[in-house]
């Protein structure tokens, strides 16, 4: 799996565990993504930056060279699992919480 690829997935993840905090599937599946993220692409850190109405970016650093690099995904491309799973999304973006860190290697 690429970089991108696990980045995206976690992303989706991410903000499905943000809309339903309960749901045990979904964390367990977001640390099922922070864990590849951490051990297969060696990133020391990675969360959301920030948000917008059309993207969300993420910024992670990689343990090989220190260096922090901020990469974007459409905002609509990341809600979409969360709309086929539950319906439309109550758009969590300007309160997406970008504190919870899961990515410790």
């Amino acid at each position: 799996m690429s970089l991108m690829d696990a980045l995206f997935y976690w992303l989706q993840m991410k903000w499905i565990v943000s809309e339903r905090p309960d749901d045990e599937a979904a964390k367990d599946t977001l640390a099922f993504f922070a864990q590849i993220l951490s051990e297969d692409h060696r990133l020391t850190s990675f969360d959301v930056s920030s948000t917008d109405e059309g993207k969300v970016y993420i910024t992670y650093v990689g343990a090989d060279d220190g260096a922090s690099s901020t990469v974007w995904f459409d905002r609509e491309a990341v809600e979409q699992l969360n709309r086929d799973m539950f319906g439309q999304s109550s758009g969590c973006g300007s309160d997406f919480n970008t504190e919870d860190e899961e990515d410790q290697a």
